[in-house]
């Protein structure tokens, strides 16, 4: 992950285009038109093995080696079989970037037998070229005249940065976007992305102020944990919007492998947008629809929507739309009422929504838009207008925007019809009013909106404290270790449960018997009806509903009672063994007391492992495989309650748990804890595949396992989201107070104790650290402080018990935010007042010095107000270098941490 030579790729100043020549259908030739069409400022040059003087008027060279002068970027459009050595004798020639528009390379193959876009990759690794492509479509940067690609048309300048996969479907978005009014800061497409890929892009983009908003079309994530990174950073500062193509099996451009219990790709999808803050619409059509309302519209403060319409049919579909899509109408003030029905017709239906009648005039539709901004419970107004011979669409157009202007609320409009109301769709666009051609059309834009800031709020709230990060769970790890000593790739059910239980599991007691004789005495001691399940080896392995068609839980018999009925159920059971699973070894017979469960709500949830995105969370109904394989929702570890409750909410299982249990919300929350702390397991113990508690029933006040599955995988695997680094803690004691004080990475459970720490600093402490004076810290303001990736930012924070025993205290911070290519981190740091004095604030540092060199970043810096004079001596003592920095009027200081290992790290750093 790397914005390594980017800026020559996106922002060169002179361009070769190896192939080009002057035949009409030549895919270089092609290219350079393009360019010189476009006006590229810059130099232009060409090489081809032909003997030409010139290409276009462009001057002409035979050989790489022959160019007159290195250029920054090079547009490779060459037979397949010649791309390899075109790279790498660019490469060594010094150019730093390519664009590889030749196709076919993943077909092609090399004398060594491998695909001719891996030649490509190394080459390029080899000689430190970056590539986009092969066979991409190319690159336009609109603002800088650029327009490398073989594209019909070029894109008009914007704010909207657009990153493809598919060259066909990026020509069909650059001549949509262009009837639509639609430009572009940066448009490309990655093609077979053998070197630069999404996470790099993203990275350039997401520090680049000419681009506001980023669209994304996806087929595929290779590099999932990069990806994470980069999209999570870059939608905390402008809107993410993505298509993934290839939803269903038979879209799939390569076979897939499934993970365990998963009968599609696409949840999973699902989940990493989502985790990502990215929103994920459904097609093309969406996507620029999702632009329009999230780049033109104010943040929704109440998710009520008002719909009001010259007639009642286009209001109903609207309606009709938005609770089919889970929105909400907007409730109405007696005073709002009152105030319209001053203006509509007696037999108005005094609600939401409004129908003005087919004869509204513009006064009437400024009237009702004035109304409706001085009631504080509406937010968000849908204006839609019918063609009508009474009225001029134009002219209600442009009341509506002089009504609106300087108002509070969100505004869009549906001017339905063509013919008649194009005028007024422009004037909305001209006025930045978003305008949709259909009430489905603006609803659903709306309601993207709304989704947006929901997963935007959901990735920022605090979650409640729940699982003790810093318990050591060894008795687990042990139960994995022998089985791994042992060969096994599966522990046995009395282990599986033991796990569990260790991280505090509750699950039904169980006892194990060998025989049926051992059955018959269990139930001498119970003297009560007992569930009797055999247990095989093939029944150790998680989700084989989705396996084997068989099931696992069909080996059980329930509700047995008596020594007759018991003999004659271990044999039902032997004999349904037998027949369906004969290769699988005989462990036993676990016997269970009939359970009797709150309102016989039943969870399946679980951790199953993807080849891609490794460990995955899985929560839905138990039963029936239908019913398990039709609710099954999915997440990405870590998860925190805020998390758990999410994917949890998106279970048809939850509607019924609110429905139907007598305690929902303690048994919410025992679901959310459990998920939390699945999550948590696989976290501690990577070896672990997949685990499964089905059914997850409950009893007064907790959730209990009736039955858990582990498998192990013979390799570990990480999330893709880097958990809480345990590793890193350390405790300190204080050398003048004698205090214990734990110095870790912060966690987003920390946010009361983070906001209470900065709100009891000094007004000069704040100053020295934020550069301002600040008396107040919102819930966003701390959340972002506390709620990071633990990989690009990472914040120390020092606490320690408070005094009167009630919790924990903060008593100070450092974090760095670190780019994206491991080059230079900014530091800042604050201790406590009352505890100036005892060494906490060179001790934080230290650590994250430390921290910082071993994870190879090459500097540290920071700017620091000239009158901070207590910073600037401990900047000292650490070995900074302090320069003051005129125009800025701060003190620069500057530590080196590693040596740069390239001389692209040099001139970065320079």
């Amino acid at each position: 992950m790397s914005t390594r030579y980017l800026e020559s790729l996106f922002n060169p100043e002179s361009i070769v285009v190896v192939g080009a020549s002057e035949r009409a259908t030549n895919l270089g030739g092609m290219v350079l038109r393009n360019l010189m069409a476009g006006g590229f400022p810059g130099q232009l040059q060409v090489v081809n093995r032909n003997d030409y003087d010139n290409v276009h008027g462009i001057p002409c060279v035979r050989k790489v080696s022959r160019m007159p002068t290195r250029p920054d970027l090079a547009i490779i459009c060459t037979p397949p079989d010649t791309v390899p050595k075109t790279v790498r004798k660019l490469g060594e020639a010094g150019v730093r970037t390519a664009i590889v528009m030749t196709g076919g390379l993943s077909r092609a193959h090399s004398k060594k037998g491998q695909p001719l876009m891996y030649s490509v990759r190394d080459a390029a690794r080899e000689t430190g070229i970056r590539i986009l492509g092969p066979n991409t479509i190319g690159l336009m940067v609109p603002a800088r005249q650029l327009n490398a690609t073989y594209a019909h048309m070029g894109a008009m300048p914007g704010k909207v940065a657009f990153v493809g996969q598919s060259g066909s479907v990026a020509s069909s978005i650059i001549d949509w976007a262009f009837a639509r009014g639609v430009g572009f800061s940066h448009f490309l497409t990655l093609g077979d992305g053998m070197g630069i890929g999404h996470d790099d892009l993203i990275d350039y983009l997401a520090q680049d102020p000419r681009c506001r908003a980023i669209l994304l079309h996806l087929e595929s994530i290779p590099q999932p944990r990069r990806f994470m990174s980069a999209v999570r950073v870059a939608s905390r500062t402008k809107p993410v919007i993505a298509v993934k193509s290839g939803r269903v099996p038979e879209s799939e451009w390569m076979p897939v492998t499934l993970p365990a219990g998963v009968t599609r790709t696409d949840p999973i999808y699902d989940a990493v947008l989502k985790r990502a803050g990215v929103l994920r619409v459904d097609g093309l059509s969406q996507m620029f629809d999702a632009l329009e309302t999230l780049t033109r519209m104010r943040p929704v403060r109440r998710e009520g929507l008002v719909v009001m319409a010259n007639g009642v049919g286009p209001g109903v579909l609207a309606v009709d739309r938005l609770k089919a899509l889970d929105g909400e109408l907007a409730s109405l003030s007696g005073r709002t009422i009152e105030a319209l029905a001053a203006h509509l017709p007696s037999y108005w239906t005094r609600k939401n929504p409004i129908d003005l009648n087919y004869d509204a005039s513009p006064t009437l539709y400024a009237e009702a838009i004035r109304i409706l901004a001085a009631d504080p419970e509406v937010s968000n107004v849908l204006v839609m207008y019918s063609p009508s011979l009474t009225e001029d669409s134009l002219q209600i157009a442009d009341a509506v925007m002089q009504a609106s202007k300087g108002t509070r609320l969100n505004v869009f409009t549906c001017w339905l019809g063509h013919a008649t109301v194009l005028d007024a769709r422009e004037a909305f666009y001209e006025a930045s009013i978003p305008s949709f051609f259909s009430p489905e059309k603006a609803v659903k834009a709306f309601m993207q909106h709304v989704h947006h800031q929901r997963v935007q709020r959901l990735l920022r709230e605090t979650p409640e404290s729940f699982l003790d990060h810093f318990e050591d769970r060894a008795d687990a790890r042990a139960i994995v270790a022998l089985a791994d000593r042992e060969g096994r790739n599966h522990l046995s059910n009395s282990e599986a449960r033991a796990v569990i239980e260790d991280y505090d599991i509750q699950s039904v007691h169980t006892v194990y018997c060998d025989d049926v004789d051992e059955v018959v005495e269990a139930y001498a001691v119970e003297r009560s009806p007992i569930n009797i399940t055999l247990i095989h080896e093939h029944a150790c392995h998680p989700f084989l509903e989705g396996r084997s068609g068989l099931g696992r839980y069909k080996s059980t018999v329930e509700a047995v009672n008596g020594e007759g009925a018991i003999i004659e159920a271990c044999d039902e059971l032997m004999a349904d063994y037998r027949e369906n699973y004969p290769q699988s070894g005989f462990l036993g017979f676990a016997i269970q007391r009939s359970h009797s469960h709150v309102e016989g709500i039943e969870f399946s949830v679980g951790i199953t492992r993807d080849p891609v995105f490794g460990p995955l969370v899985v929560c839905g109904a138990a039963g029936a495989s239908v019913n398990v394989m039709s609710d099954r929702q999915i997440a990405l570890p870590p998860l925190n309650m805020v998390l758990a409750r999410e994917l949890l909410q998106r279970t048809y299982m939850y509607r019924l748990l609110r429905e139907y249990s007598e305690s929902p919300e303690e048994h919410t929350r025992a679901i959310c804890e459990t998920l939390v702390t699945l999550s948590q397991i696989v976290i501690d113990i990577p070896r672990i595949r997949g685990i499964e508690v089905q059914p997850l029933l409950f009893d007064i006040d907790h959730a209990v396992a009736v039955d858990v599955a582990i498998d192990l995988a013979a390799e570990p695997a990480k999330p893709i989201i880097q958990p809480y680094p345990r590793e890193l803690e350390e405790w300190v004691v204080l050398p003048r107070s004698g205090r214990r004080v734990i110095v870790r990475p912060v966690l987003a459970e920390d946010e009361p104790s983070h906001l209470d720490f900065h709100e009891r600093q000094s007004p000069e402490s704040i100053r020295y650290r934020f550069f301002q004076f600040r008396k107040h810290f919102s819930h966003e303001d701390v959340a972002q402080m506390v709620q990071i990736d633990y990989d690009r930012e990472m914040v120390f924070i020092a606490n320690a018990e408070k005094e009167d025993g009630t919790g924990e205290e903060t008593l100070g911070t450092v974090r760095t935010w670190t780019d994206a290519d491991n080059l230079q981190c900014e530091f800042a740091v604050m201790v406590r007042d009352d505890l100036k004095g005892e060494g906490l604030g060179y001790t934080l540092m230290r650590k994250m010095i430390d921290y910082c060199r071993a994870r190879g970043t090459v500097e540290m810096v920071g700017d620091v107000l000239p009158d901070n004079r207590p910073m600037l001596d401990l900047a000292r003592e650490l070995g900074f270098e302090i320069r003051f920095n005129v125009e800025e009027e701060v003190m620069d200081l500057r530590l080196a941490l590693n040596e740069p290992e390239t001389d692209w790290q040099r001139e970065r750093l320079e």
